[in-house]
């Protein structure tokens, strides 16, 4: 007869306390382990799942339950909070029993109360009784706030996967769908899973197309396979090192010698996902994630392998390589060997071997990331400004008790070393584009003392567009930031160390990207790098000289704020404006505004630079761009005007858009009316306007009856809430828009 005592049962771990429950112990044994629960500082999962077995064999019901911790509360062996583990089973019991309000509140507490460990899968629990209860919206907001929450490992994004599959259909007309093709070499399902909950994390409604196993050449190469069928949004592309097809060691002579070959030549791998590449883009017109080439982990050359002529790791460095440099834009490369090298348990040769499973599932959440990362990238969507925190997150300490000798960043302190780096990282933000800001409760002249004076700082006050502090709300002082430098709150990632801050960011502003960075700054810069916040596809000039543009645009304001009336402002900017076609040497500054401009942009239409290139080629139509200096300094490439022909004696606007650094100073009017003079110079007697209603871009909803346009009269057009709205000018019967007056200098 089994019935081991309270203190025999302490001694055991987990697992053996999991296979003893999974043997169906007896009573006496399950009363026994309230005392070993009690001691569990954490949620044991699949320990919880056995004890919740064992008390349904037992026929303990919650009265049973509830009775055995009020004895225990009596007794004086209850702390104020139940257990964990005890917690955990009240919840899982009252939900399994019907009681649905007590159930959600007991998951909440648990959710909520740090004593209680992870929050994700409590968060789901929430989630699963709100959908259970006929509240899908609230459902999903509680599961992308799990999402971001919980731990990033497969268990956890299966569990959430399970619950996202029941939601999503509860949504029909979702706001932001996104479809993604899924093909590869290996299983797909898994990898499908965790980049579903990263899509849905993310703001996206996704909706997956899988290859059957093995068959992505045959998917590209038919036209009517599944894939062409399905039209994706994106497609992923996912192939790993036993694509290439290489021996342990190349001859010279043989293909599999990568790096013996001359830049003109192609190798025959790189050769055929390069055919593959161009057949989707000219079919389907979506942006590619192609997988590049991971290491194998065991590779039988060793050292060789990596250092040999012909050796295969070197070989497939050197085909990652001509990847990179062969992928047109429009394809973007994933990078699986830097992944490989931070991602804990990427192989698992069982797995392999089982299911053809690659990389291993530990591996996938950090995977789906990293593509979730490039498709916001490809899309546009990518984040724009990183807000700082001061106390505790850019040095240690707070500044305004500790002082200027009492806060700790820099050497020689192992956490002042960790601030100083994760200032030192953000400055590298800085230098590739993104806008740094600082939004803290301080008295603003302690929060500038560090900056100015001490030794160990890395960021300076000139690096930040936007430097806010003071003792109001952080979401209020968000906000203002995002006025300020005219940009979507969506464009913002905020980190602070004060887990009640980021709840209060969340709460009040969902749509800013608050990372649980937690409290050690040694991690800081991998948490903050591991949401793929920043990623962009290209760097260009204008990247480069970002952030003195808005240090421009604050004296701008400064003169605006000055000035009697806007044509006065306006007319003090001395602005000069420039114009010309798209060409080679302008075509990458065009495909990124094309590629991430939102709120000026009358159609969002992101072509790829060879769509770009098109437009410019073709004589019936018309591409402009347009530059624009003022006296303090250069904006650069900030607005494009693409105009087809696809009848003789009309021209229609595909695209239109500006980039929002200088919305308000009246360039959009002077493009309208280049667009339009030029027509008429052109014989075209009709201009066709569209404008296409996204969830940003609610500003140009008017801007072609402004500019002189009238609604074109297609009933379906008329009698429709929402959808596209296709405007005309006729140019032949119509004044031409006047050429605003004394506001710009011009030269083409």
């Amino acid at each position: 007869m089994l019935n081991l005592t309270a203190e025999a049962l302490s001694r055991l771990d987990t697992p053996a306390l999991t296979a003893l429950l999974r043997a169906a112990p007896e009573p006496g044994t399950v009363r026994a382990l309230w005392a070993v629960v009690k001691a569990l500082p954490t949620v044991d999962l699949p320990l919880a799942a056995a004890l919740l077995d064992v008390l349904a064999a037992e026929g303990m019901d919650l009265e049973t339950l509830e009775s055995s911790l009020e004895k225990d509360s009596a007794s004086g062996t209850s702390e104020t909070a139940p257990a964990p583990m005890v917690a955990w089973l009240q919840a899982s019991l009252l939900e399994q029993a019907g009681e649905t309000d007590a159930a959600l509140s007991a998951w909440k507490v648990i959710a909520e109360s740090g004593a209680y460990g992870h929050p994700g899968d409590a968060l789901l629990a929430v989630a699963r009784l709100q959908l259970r209860t006929g509240h899908p919206p609230l459902a999903l907001a509680t599961l992308r706030e799990a999402l971001r929450r919980g731990e990033e490992s497969y268990g956890f994004w299966s569990r959430a996967d399970r619950l996202a599959r029941k939601l999503l259909p509860k949504f029909p007309m979702p706001e932001r769908p996104l479809k993604i093709a899924l093909l590869g070499s290996s299983t797909t399902t898994f990898y499908a899973a965790t980049v579903r909950v990263a899509a849905v994390r993310d703001g996206f409604f996704p909706e997956i197309y899988e290859a059957p196993f093995g068959t992505w050449r045959q998917e590209i190469l038919s036209e009517s396979s599944g894939l062409y069928a399905f039209a994706p949004d994106v497609v992923v592309l996912a192939t790993h090192w036993r694509d290439a097809g290489l021996a342990t060691f190349a001859a010279e002579d043989e293909a599999g010698a990568v790096e013996l070959l001359s830049a003109e030549e192609v190798p025959p791998v790189v050769a055929e996902l390069k055919h593959g590449w161009g057949l989707l883009r000219e079919r389907l017109g979506c942006p590619v994630i192609q997988h590049s080439f991971d290491l194998p982990a065991g590779d039988s050359g060793g050292a060789l392998g990596a250092n040999a002529p012909g050796g295969r790791i070197r070989c497939l460095r050197a085909l990652n390589e001509r990847l990179r440099r062969e992928a047109p834009p429009g394809v973007a490369v994933l990078d699986l060997e830097a992944l490989a090298a931070g991602a804990a348990g990427w192989v698992d040769p069982r797995q392999w071997y089982m299911h053809k499973q690659h990389p291993a599932l530990d591996a996938l959440p950090a995977l789906a990331n990293a593509c979730l990362g490039l498709i916001r990238a490809v899309l546009g969507l990518s984040r724009k400004v990183l807000v700082l925190d001061l106390d505790n997150t850019l040095w240690g300490g707070v500044i305004g008790e500790d002082g200027l000798a009492g806060i700790r960043v820099g050497p020689p302190q192992a956490e002042g070393e960790a601030y100083a780096e994760f200032q030192r990282y953000a400055r590298e933000l800085k230098e590739r584009g993104i806008l740094l800001a600082v939004c803290s409760k301080n008295n603003e002249a302690d929060a500038r003392l560090p900056f100015e004076k001490h030794d160990g700082m890395v960021l300076g006050l000139e690096d930040f567009a936007v430097f806010v502090a003071n003792w109001e709300d952080k979401p209020v002082n968000l906000r203002r930031i995002a006025e300020t430098l005219n940009v979507g709150l969506d464009s913002f990632v905020f980190v602070d160390d004060n887990p009640v801050e980021r709840a209060r960011v969340r709460q009040e502003l969902p749509q800013v990207a608050v990372p649980e960075i937690g409290a050690d700054p040694a991690e800081f810069i991998n948490i903050l790098a591991g949401g793929r916040w920043f990623e962009a596809l290209t760097l260009s000039e204008e990247d480069r000289v970002r952030h003195a543009a808005y240090q421009a645009n604050a004296e701008r304001r400064q003169l605006e704020a000055a000035a009697p009336d806007l044509n006065t402002f306006l007319r003090q900017l001395r602005m000069r404006v420039s114009h010309g076609p798209i060409t080679e040497v302008n075509l990458e500054r065009v495909a990124q505004l094309v590629g991430k401009t939102n709120q000026f942009n009358l159609t969002t239409r992101r072509h790829p630079a060879e769509a770009l290139r098109r437009f410019a080629a073709d004589p019936a139509g018309w591409t402009r761009v347009f530059r624009l200096k003022d006296r303090y300094g250069d904006n650069g490439l900030v607005g494009v005007v693409i105009a087809t022909a696809p009848r003789e004696g009309e021209w229609e606007v595909d695209t239109f858009l500006m980039s929002c650094r200088v919305i308000g100073r009246g360039l959009a009017d002077y493009m309208v009316t280049t667009l339009l003079r030029t027509a008429a110079e052109r014989g075209i007697r009709r201009v066709t306007g569209l404008y296409i209603p996204t969830e940003k871009n609610a500003l140009v909803a008017d801007f072609y009856f402004r500019s002189g346009f009238a609604a074109r009269l297609d009933p379906a057009e008329q009698t429709r809430a929402e959808g596209p709205r296709h405007f005309v000018f006729e140019v032949g019967r119509q004044d031409l828009p006047a050429v605003p007056e004394g506001l710009f200098t011009v030269s083409e």
